[in-house]
Formats: structure tokens, sequence, C-alpha cells
């Protein structure tokens, strides 16, 4: 009964449910004491993690007790779990004269990564109760920060355009919120749809500004990943922007003119002034350029 309930108050102390690991301790070592709660007597030894699932959390290693004063468990494998900020192990150990006997471990991974403490305890058959010890690291690691990462999606709108939008290169920077200065500048290309995604984005608060060949920047603000996936996150962009200057000004008109009557493979044929995606630089483009004359897109 009383092995029973200190079992259960252990199982009490680990999250009911599983956060995702907060650290990877794979391939760490680390010098540790265990103090006696009820007498005192401190052990030295130490622990080594060997692989982790980053996932789950889920790890395997060894414990083992060095001199001067060797603790009777000596040395025996582990297998465990990382719950966010937590960890808890067990293993059974091999007391000389007495057997097998369960020891479980369960602590807080502190200090960034540079400390674990917590309490152990194992079961002991003569007596017939758990010997609790509190334990914690003085050396070793450290644990390393799981920066898990998500993406952001939606659609893009190419305004004024008839063209294979699939196509068409999306200059996408990833921008802390009120900032100008990319994180991240990627070039992303769009289904038939429109529908686009950013990958490998960590939780944070940013802003994402989107620029394409002739159309001029959009910037959607306040995107916030938190711990999931975003959605939704839209951008319709404003054609007329020949020479890439982020405005449709006299500049884009010249540009126009310059290639107007062309297709693709004259001399003055210039992609960038069929706005409309038509393979031919028409009156169309004119259009399209005159509508949207004097807009400027956002920084």
């Amino acid at each position: 009964m009383k092995r029973s309930l200190w079992l259960l108050m252990l199982a009490l102390a680990i999250p009911a449910f599983a956060a995702p690991p907060n650290w990877d301790i794979s391939n760490t070592y680390w010098t540790a004491q265990i103090r006696d709660v009820y007498y005192g007597f401190v052990f030295d030894g130490n622990i080594r993690f060997f692989t982790q699932n980053t996932t789950t959390g889920e790890f395997t290693g060894r414990v083992q007790y060095l001199p001067p004063n060797n603790n009777p468990l000596g040395q025996y494998n582990i297998s465990g779990r990382v719950d966010g900020d937590t960890i808890s192990f067990s293993g059974v150990a091999n007391i000389p004269g007495v057997g097998n006997t369960d020891v479980v471990w369960q602590g807080t991974i502190t200090q960034n990564g540079a400390k674990m403490q917590g309490q152990m305890a194992y079961w002991d058959w003569i007596w017939e109760v758990w010997v609790v010890f509190d334990w914690w690291t003085t050396s070793g690691g450290p644990a390393r920060p799981i920066v898990r990462t998500y993406t952001i999606s939606g659609k893009v709108e190419l305004g004024d355009y008839g063209g294979d939008i699939t196509t068409v290169p999306i200059v996408v920077q990833l921008r802390n919120a009120g900032s100008t200065d990319p994180l991240r500048t990627v070039t992303l290309y769009l289904d038939s749809a429109g529908n686009y995604i950013l990958p490998d984005v960590p939780n944070g608060n940013y802003d994402l500004a989107f620029k394409a060949s002739h159309w001029l920047r959009k910037v959607v603000r306040n995107v916030t990943v938190s711990g999931a996936n975003v959605g939704g996150v839209n951008a319709s962009l404003v054609n007329g922007d020949i020479d890439g200057d982020n405005e449709v000004t006299l500049f884009d008109f010249g540009g126009l003119v310059a290639a107007f009557g062309s297709v693709p493979g004259d001399s003055n044929w210039n992609p960038d002034a069929d706005l409309d995606g038509d393979a031919e630089v028409t009156l169309f483009d004119f259009g399209v350029l005159v509508r949207n004359f004097g807009e400027i897109g956002e920084e």
C-alpha cells in the first residue's frame, strides 16, 4: 500500500497531459548529487542522456553513482520524458544482496537549460518504504532549447492579371511587427488558386510584406504565431509598377511606351510591361497603368 501510494504521488507530480518538450537533452552528460531527505547523506553521480524524441520528449539514458560514497543503487539504465520544462524518468536498479528495485526521478530543467533539480526515490524492500532524495546537477549539459516552427498560409491576389499566376515569383519578407527590417526573405510560388505557404516560422508577432515584379508591396500586419499554424493571411497586390520602385508613376508609363506593341522575342519586349499577362504589351496594359496611376506601395 505504501509503495502504491508513493507511486501515485509521483504520478500526480508529473503533468497529466504531455506538453511538448522545451528542451533537447540527447547526448548530454551531467554530474549530479543526491541528498537523503531524512539523514542528509550526499552521494555523487552522473547522468547520461542518450537518445531523445524531440516531438514526444521521450528519452533513454543511464545513471551511475561514484566514489567515495557509492550509493548501493550502483548504475542502471533509465527511460523517461521531458514535458515542457519538467523531466521525469525511472529505472530498475540492483542492490547487492537485496535484488532489483524501482527508482523514480522527477524534476525541472532550469537556468536556461544549464541545471536540473528535483526529487528521486527508490523502494527499500527490507523496510518496505520509499527512500527519498533531493537531487540536482552540478555541471554538464546543457539542455538545448527546442525551437518549434509553424506555417503561415493564405492567398495572394495579383491584381489585373490574367496570366498564369503559378509562374509569378512572390517575394515575402517576414518582419517583427512594426519593423521594416526583414527577419527572413523568401521567394514563394502560388498554386493555381492563389494559395501560398510560408514554412518554418517560430512563435512571435509578425508583419508579412508581399511584393511581386510589377505589383506594389502589400504589408499584412500583426500576424501572431502562438503554438499553431496560422491561415487566412491574405494580400491583394496592385498592378502597374513596371520599373520596380514600388510606385506607379511616369517612369512606369515610360517603360510601357518603350515596350508598347511588343511580344516575346522582340528586341523591345519587357515582360514587366505586360501588366495583364497576355504575352503582349497593348492598350489593355495601358488601361491597368492608368487605373492605378499614382498608387504607392507600403514600405
